[in-house]
């Protein structure tokens, strides 16, 4: 009798414990984020997204090789759990140019993975831009 008790309690707690990892809410990544490359020296870069379901689309603002303009690439992919993965062709580019970028939402909010162009591979990190109140 006391067995099937204890059994009993440890199939509630079980079913309570993947009921409230069931319930955990999903990684948000929409708004204004400040996105920062690892090249030789840290890069600016402004990334600015929109979340519906696992679908994120957006755009990121890369430096041109020309001095102060800057290049908006039209960004589309997905987040499942709090891997973000999006890609985006450079429009008008004289060869074609794909960006890939990976990364991960950390526990604080912030963000960090690599960006994948022609150029090679880049380190980056990413802070949520904050609502002017």
């Amino acid at each position: 009798m006391r067995t099937t008790f204890a059994a009993l309690v440890a199939v509630i707690t079980l079913a309570a414990g993947l009921s409230a990892q069931q319930k955990k809410p999903a990684t948000n990544v929409t708004g204004t984020w400040n996105m920062g490359l690892q090249g030789g020296h840290v890069i600016p870069v402004a990334l600015t997204l929109e979340q519906d379901g696992t679908k994120v689309k957006g755009v990121i603002l890369l430096p041109s090789q020309r001095v102060g303009e800057r290049v908006e690439v039209p960004l589309t992919g997905e987040i499942v759990d709090a891997a973000l993965s999006l890609s985006g062709t450079v429009e008008n580019a004289a060869e074609p140019t794909t960006i890939e970028i990976a990364g991960t939402v950390l526990d604080d909010g912030s963000m960090e993975g690599t960006i994948t162009s022609p150029h090679g591979k880049m380190p980056w990190t990413a802070e949520r831009l904050k609502e002017r109140k």
